[in-house]
């Protein structure tokens, strides 16, 4: 699958390691998983002006493999915003020399949180 790039600012930009890869060749799932929770943390925090939690991945679908050595670029897109919790698109590519491909996509629950780690109330959008 080739895609463009994503048009919104990345909030992760690394090279996928070579010391994460499987038998096959592939960067392990898990390893793109603790991305995910990397990428919704920063945007999260960048979006509410505070701590989040994630509460739940909905929905994360890979698209193609990883391989190490690849550019590996994650773009987050709030999609929803209740009183205190919210919805990021998370989307990742591989950018190597050649055109983008889509790695996956996340649909991610997030709660904004204080200090005590309760749930605050976030500004109208």
């Amino acid at each position: 699958m080739s895609d463009t790039p994503a048009t919104t600012d990345p909030v992760i930009v690394t090279v996928a390691p070579y010391g994460e890869v499987t038998p096959r060749g592939a960067i392990f799932g898990g390893w793109i998983l603790a991305q995910v929770d990397h990428a919704a943390g920063l945007a999260g925090r960048k979006i509410t002006g505070g701590d989040v939690v994630i509460v739940s991945i909905k929905e994360l679908t890979f698209h193609g493999p990883l391989y190490a050595g690849e550019e590996f670029v994650m773009t987050a897109e709030e999609t929803r915003r209740g009183n205190t919790s919210f919805n990021l698109s998370i989307t990742a590519v591989a950018e190597p020399d050649t055109q983008a491909r889509q790695i996956m996509t996340a649909d991610v629950l997030l709660v904004a949180v204080d200090g005590e780690g309760k749930p605050r109330k976030l500004s109208a959008q």
